[in-house]
């Protein structure tokens, strides 16, 4: 009898812990936003790359044009004549963008298309330093120097982690 209350045991633990690790995903993720709020679960939604690619994919020429200039102008407190003519360029730019990504249909981009992505955004940056003022550039290159740091930063970490993985698995 002992034994057999003991199989029994041993068997509905068995089935418990197999059931637990063979939960559904979605249970487990709704346990796992809970525990990490909404954050967690924003970011989870989102790709690799910290984007949503459904919304970048949406955005028109002149919501991307919008947004830059909201996000510069609150950055850098333009004054509205500023902001009127910021909103042009970056119009202008988001087309020309836009037009130069039509063209790509390989989703790779060639040295042409990279050396005229890069010369649209040294005109913008010149249109750009006439509009704003010394100090508001100053600013804006301070930050976007900081952004480029973090971001060089951050794909060092990503870097040695895979180092560490690879020679771990070698081993």
């Amino acid at each position: 009898m002992k034994k057999l209350v003991a199989m029994f045991a041993l068997s509905l633990s068995i089935v418990g812990t197999s059931y637990a690790q063979n939960a559904p995903q979605r249970e487990r993720s709704e346990t796992q936003d809970s525990r990490y709020g909404q954050e967690h679960k924003e970011r989870n939604n989102k790709d690799n790359f910290g984007r949503d690619d459904d919304r970048q994919n949406k955005l028109t020429a002149e919501q991307r044009a919008t947004q830059r200039t909201e996000r510069l102008s609150q950055q850098l407190d333009l004054s509205s004549k500023q902001k009127k003519k910021l909103q042009e360029l970056n119009l202008k730019q988001a087309r020309q963008m836009e037009s130069l990504a039509s063209r790509n249909n390989s989703g790779q981009w060639n040295n042409n298309q990279r050396r005229e992505m890069q010369q649209l955004r040294s005109s913008w940056e010149k249109e750009f330093k006439s509009i704003v003022s010394k100090k508001q550039y100053a600013k804006y290159e301070e930050d976007r120097k900081q952004m480029q740091a973090q971001r060089a930063n951050r794909s060092n970490r990503q870097g040695e982690n895979n180092t560490r993985f690879r020679r771990s698995a070698n081993s």
